[in-house]
């Protein structure tokens, strides 16, 4: 696979994961109204054949990490705290596909590994916002990325300090450790598309 499809996975895999979220959001608006936002997006995967979407929605996101990282940060960034923490990210993805526990109810084994991919991903994010930063910290062009950073550090803070059970905080951490990692394709994928030409 090239870089420039590799690259372009960072930027789908984000957008696709969010926009499945939001429409099932809207298809499923009772979930919503028993459950509120603070259950967002997990409580879009339960309820059966319904959920199913969402669960591959978490699916699509860690398969695009997986090709971004290997096809795309890895050659092109060379530093490993950016690229292995995005197959960190791409597993963490892969356990939040497993359905999370609905509310008032007992944990179960898939609810435990769910609330596991919710801490590796989360973890894994910020570590692989510091890699980037390293690795294109002397690139020029990468400015975007400086004001993007901080970002995913003050949505887990947002989050942690809401406890994660409150609605808006909850939208606000899900979108905001998500979102940044389509800049950092949409910028790989201009240093390719733009290497490219030159050569």
């Amino acid at each position: 696979m090239s870089r420039r499809a590799a690259s372009f996975a960072g930027i789908a895999g984000p957008i696709g994961f969010l926009t499945t979220a939001f429409v099932l959001s809207i298809l499923r608006h009772d979930l919503i109204v028993t459950q509120g936002w603070r259950g967002w997006p997990s409580s879009m995967a339960l309820g059966g054949p319904p959920g199913i979407p969402m669960i591959c929605a978490f699916l699509w996101l860690a398969g695009c990490y997986t090709v971004f990282s290997l096809g795309a940060l890895r050659p092109a960034l060379r530093v490993r705290a950016a690229w292995v923490a995005f197959l960190a990210i791409a597993a963490g993805d892969a356990l939040l596909a497993f359905p999370t526990d609905a509310p008032d109810t007992a944990t179960t084994w898939h609810g435990s590994l769910h609330l596991a991919g919710v801490l590796l991903t989360t973890v894994a994010t910020l570590v692989a916002a510091a890699g980037v930063t390293v690795a294109t910290h002397r690139r020029p062009g990468w400015h975007v990325w400086r004001l993007t950073l901080p970002v995913p550090f003050l949505a887990a803070a947002v989050g942690a300090a809401a406890g994660f059970d409150s609605g808006w905080a909850k939208v606000i951490y899900v979108v905001g450790i998500t979102l940044p990692a389509a800049v950092v394709g949409g910028l790989l994928l201009r240093d390719a598309v733009s290497g490219a030409r030159s050569g």
